[in-house]
C-alpha cells in the first residue's frame, strides 16, 4: 500500500501544480489584456506580477478540484483505479492518500494570505502610486491603529474612515515647511469634507515658534483644512487592508468598533481569509462522487464540464453570501462559512451514497 499511497500522491501533486500554474497563467494573460490601453505594457507586466501570489491563492480552489478530475481519470484510463478494487484497496483508502495533501496546501494558503500576500499588496500599491500615477509625494500605509498618508508638505494620520458618512474619526496634520521643519500639528476629533477641503471640529493647533523655540497650542472650533485628497481617496483604505496581517486586522477593527464605525465589511473580509483557504478541501471532495462514477465511463470531457459548473455555482454563491454581509443582511461569519458548509455537507451526502452504493 506504501508503494501505491506514493504512486497516487506522486500523480495527484503533479495534477495539482499542472492546475495551479496554467490557471494562474491565465488570470495573468486575462488581467494583462483587460488592462492594456489603461497601463504601458511594460509597467502591466510588473503590477501584475505582485498581483500573482493573490492569483494562485484564488485558483487554489478549482485546481483542487481539476486535479482530482485528472488524477482519477487517469487510473480509470489505464484500469487502475478497477485494480485497486480488485485487490480489496477501496476508495476511502485512494481518498486518504490525496485530502491530505489537499489539506497542507489549505494551510499553505492560510499562511500565504496572513505572510506573503501582505507584503506584496504593499509593494504593489507603491508601484501603483510613484510608478504609475507618478505621485512620489503620495503615500499609504495602514497600521493596525492608524492610516498614515504622506501628500507634498503634509503627513497625516487618521483613526478611522467612515465610508458611509464620509467623517474621518481622529485626524492629526503635520505641516512641514520646504526643508522638512515642522511648522504646525493639527489635531481634531472629527473631520467633514465641504467639497474642497475638510472642516476639522472641537481640535487645537500647536505652533512651532522659531524665534521662541516653545511651541503653542492654540484649540479651535473649527477649522479647514485643503488636502487633495477627498472621500473618493479615502475610500481606497479598504483595498489597502489587505496589507494587514489577521492579528493586525483583527485589532484594526477593534479599533473601528470603538469609534463608532461600521465594520461588518472588515469582518467579512476577516472571516473570508480563513474560508478562502479551506476551500479547495471541499472542491476535492465534491470532485470525488462525479468524476469517479464518470470516469469509468471514460468521459474526462463531461468531467470537465461538471467540475466547472461547480466551481461556477461556488464561485457564484461565494460571492454573493460575501455581498450579503458586506451589506449586513447576513452576520459576516455566516457569510463566510455558508457556501463552505453548504458544499461541504453536499459532498459528504454524495460520499456516502457512494459508499453505500
Amino acid at each position: 500500500m506504501q508503494i501505491l499511497a506514493r504512486y497516487i500522491a506522486i500523480a495527484f501533486f503533479k495534477n495539482l501544480l499542472l492546475a495551479l500554474l496554467g490557471l494562474s497563467a491565465l488570470f495573468l494573460f486575462q488581467t494583462i489584456i483587460t488592462q492594456l490601453n489603461d497601463y504601458e505594457f511594460n509597467q502591466l507586466l510588473i503590477y501584475s506580477f505582485y498581483d500573482l501570489p493573490k492569483m494562485m491563492v484564488v485558483v487554489a480552489p478549482p485546481a483542487a478540484l481539476l486535479a482530482t478530475v485528472l488524477t482519477f481519470a487517469a487510473l480509470s484510463k489505464t484500469n487502475e483505479l478497477v485494480a485497486c478494487y480488485s485487490i480489496g484497496i477501496s476508495l476511502k483508502q485512494i481518498v486518504s492518500v490525496i485530502l491530505p495533501i489537499v489539506f497542507v496546501m489549505c494551510c499553505i494558503s492560510l499562511v500565504a494570505q496572513d505572510r506573503i500576500l501582505p507584503a506584496f499588496h504593499e509593494k504593489k500599491s507603491l508601484f501603483y502610486w510613484r510608478e504609475i500615477k507618478k505621485r512620489p509625494d503620495f503615500f499609504l500605509d495602514v497600521k493596525q491603529d492608524k492610516i498614515w498618508y504622506r501628500s507634498n508638505n503634509m503627513i497625516y494620520h487618521l483613526r478611522t474612515f467612515d465610508p458611509k458618512t464620509e467623517r474621518i474619526f481622529g485626524i492629526g496634520v503635520y505641516v512641514l515647511s520646504e526643508d522638512f521643519t515642522l511648522n504646525e500639528f493639527l489635531q481634531s476629533e472629527v473631520a467633514t469634507y465641504n467639497g474642497s477641503g475638510w472642516d476639522l471640529g472641537q481640535g487645537k493647533a500647536t505652533r512651532f515658534d522659531d524665534k521662541s523655540g516653545f511651541p503653542v497650542v492654540e484649540p479651535f472650533k473649527t477649522r479647514t483644512l485643503k488636502i487633495k485628497e477627498g472621500p473618493k481617496d479615502f475610500k481606497m483604505i479598504e483595498k489597502e487592508i489587505d496589507r494587514l496581517r489577521i492579528k493586525d486586522l483583527i485589532r484594526f477593527i477593534a479599533n473601528n468598533k470603538k469609534s463608532g464605525v461600521d465594520a461588518k465589511s472588515l469582518e467579512v473580509k476577516l472571516h473570508s481569509r480563513f474560508s478562502l483557504s479551506f476551500i479547495p478541501f471541499i472542491m476535492c471532495l465534491l470532485a470525488i462522487p462525479f468524476s469517479v462514477s464518470r470516469t469509468r465511463e471514460g468521459r474526462l470531457g463531461r468531467d470537465l464540464m461538471i467540475a466547472m459548473a461547480i466551481t461556477f455555482i461556488y464561485w457564484l454563491s461565494y460571492s454573493i453570501c460575501l455581498s450579503l454581509g458586506e451589506n449586513g443582511t447576513v452576520t459576516p461569519i455566516l457569510a463566510a462559512w455558508l457556501p463552505t458548509a453548504a458544499f461541504g455537507s453536499l459532498a459528504a451526502v454524495l460520499l456516502l451514497r457512494m459508499e453505500r452504493a
